[in-house]
């Protein structure tokens, strides 16, 4: 065969080879653009769909002020969204409604504010259950149910009710779980966390994952793009709770632990130096779970037949490394789990109940929200309760700039009440007066003595009042050896009432009963 033909073969093949090659890339390219075209018409149908389950949330607030709690705060409005679980029941964050005055829901179809109320609101879980007003709410929505898959590293989108009427879209994929504490409480709950969102997406936006709505985002990151994500078995275990006659909440931690690396620490614990697991217990509660099994320096080993390392972590079935206060959280109030522990040089059995309390049992309430703070007012000395509130009202950074003797309390008692004190009464400020010439420095002191009676709750000031009748004054002692406050009795009540006036405080008592 002559060179010329050989050549000519040759081309011929290319060009056949060349043409095999085209419509493979074009059918690639094909098939790319169908499922480009299904996943389109799948989101376009979920987004119509999503119309009679998404809303658009408007609450108004009107909460007190933490330094004077006589006044009001301005009102402000803030914007949220949230999805039915109903026919007429709203889910949303805790955040979305939290000292919410008045609760307005926008649906699609109806041009107007629906009102709604809060039927269950849990602020550690940072959920929260509305109704809405059916007279005005017109058609049942549709119901969302959620499902509790996890695939990390897939793809979700989240979607949302706008002002403007319309089921708005992001994407984003599910980066890690992380137990997380929300701005509005103390307690650690699983989060998704969601990595490089294209928006904006924690205020209880709608994710889905797979075509599965598994969970509502609760907060953003801007710097670095990421949001979190309740996930669905947290909703589904408030939503089963909230259809109890009455609500029972999440089981909380009623203990502190410290990682347990050092040899010297385990060696002093009388541990067997091949025992590598066990998280050292470093302080105990007066509240919470294990405030009545655990014992300070006990080792925690296992919960419910799961082993805790060092780093007080656990393997879970789906999310893998996780922290040990998931196994108490997602626990049912009541139910009794067993923990294995290292105490006095032997393992030991616990059967641990898994308790829960209300924020109102703590020695420094960790919030406030819908409601007014206790005080009395006396001869222009303002006495408060000790909180959270109270304390973050000085401002970002707020640690450094109360007094210390506060913050120790704080820090170190917020979770330990106990019978002979249920409050910390602070002297907040004195209003100037001429009444309490002198004394008018004084600031952010906690009462120990009214009248000779020790002062273990803010009722306890009314009480001591009356004691002493035939004393010509009131008298106030605080702690760390501050000045003694004395108030002459015959001019008190007119003093009072000028103050009373002169700064606008009606009344002059709040506490509740």
């Amino acid at each position: 065969m002559n060179r010329t033909k050989t050549s000519q073969i040759s081309r011929r093949r290319v060009a056949a080879s060349d043409v095999h090659h085209q419509a493979m890339v074009l059918n690639v390219l094909l098939s790319i653009l169908a499922l480009s075209c299904l996943s389109q018409s799948a989101a376009a149908d979920r987004t119509s769909t999503l119309k009679q389950s998404l809303v658009y949330i408007e609450t108004s607030t009107y909460s007190y002020s933490a330094l004077y709690p006589w006044r009001h705060t301005d009102l402000s409005k803030r914007v949220g969204y949230g999805c039915a679980v109903g026919p007429y029941r709203i889910l949303t964050t805790a955040f979305n409604v939290a000292d919410a005055s008045f609760i307005t829901v926008r649906r699609f179809g109806r041009n107007e504010l629906i009102p709604a109320e809060v039927r269950v609101i849990d602020y550690e879980s940072n959920l929260c259950l509305l109704e809405l007003d059916r007279a005005r709410a017109g058609a049942p929505l549709l119901p969302i149910i959620f499902d509790e898959q996890y695939e990390k590293g897939e793809s979700v989108e989240f979607y949302w009710f706008s002002r403007d009427s319309r089921v708005q879209s992001g994407r984003g994929y599910i980066d890690r779980v992380e137990l997380y504490r929300s701005s509005l409480s103390y307690a650690g709950f699983i989060n998704f966390v969601i990595g490089n969102v294209s928006q904006r997406a924690g205020l209880a936006h709608l994710f889905f994952q797979a075509g599965k709505p598994v969970g509502l985002g609760c907060w953003y990151d801007k710097s670095i793009k990421e949001v979190g994500l309740i996930p669905a078995e947290v909703i589904n275990q408030f939503l089963a709770d909230a259809r109890d006659v009455e609500y029972r909440g999440f089981p909380a931690v009623g203990f502190v632990t410290e990682l347990l690396l050092d040899p010297a620490l385990r060696g002093w614990l009388k541990m067997p130096e091949t025992m590598r697991n066990g998280v050292y217990v470093s302080n105990i509660y007066t509240l919470g779970t294990g405030c009545e099994e655990l014992k300070k320096n006990d080792v925690l080993l296992t919960i419910d037949g799961h082993s805790v390392d060092a780093h007080g972590r656990y393997q879970h079935k789906r999310y893998k490394d996780i922290s040990y206060e998931h196994l108490i959280t997602s626990g049912s109030v009541g139910q009794t789990l067993d923990f294995e522990i290292w105490r006095d040089g032997k393992r030991q059995h616990l059967s641990v109940k898994l308790r829960n309390f209300s924020v109102d049992d703590m020695l420094i309430p960790y919030h406030e929200y819908n409601k007014q703070g206790e005080y009395i007012v006396v001869g222009g000395f303002v006495f408060q309760k000790l909180t959270r509130k109270f304390l973050s009202a000085f401002g970002k950074g707020w640690s450094g700039r109360v007094d210390p003797h506060l913050y120790h309390y704080y820090r170190e008692l917020a979770f330990k009440p106990d019978e002979n004190r249920r409050d910390i009464v602070v002297l907040s400020r004195v209003l100037p007066a001429e009444i309490n010439l002198g004394y008018q420095n004084l600031k952010q002191l906690v009462v120990e003595k009214y009248n000779g009676k020790t002062i273990t709750s803010i009722q306890d000031i009314l009480d001591a009042k009356k004691l002493n009748p035939g004393d010509k004054f009131d008298v106030i002692q605080f702690e760390n050896d501050n000045p003694t406050v004395v108030l002459p009795r015959d001019i008190l009540p007119v003093a009072d009432a000028q103050i009373g006036r002169l700064y606008g405080i009606e009344p002059l008592i709040h506490i509740e009963k």
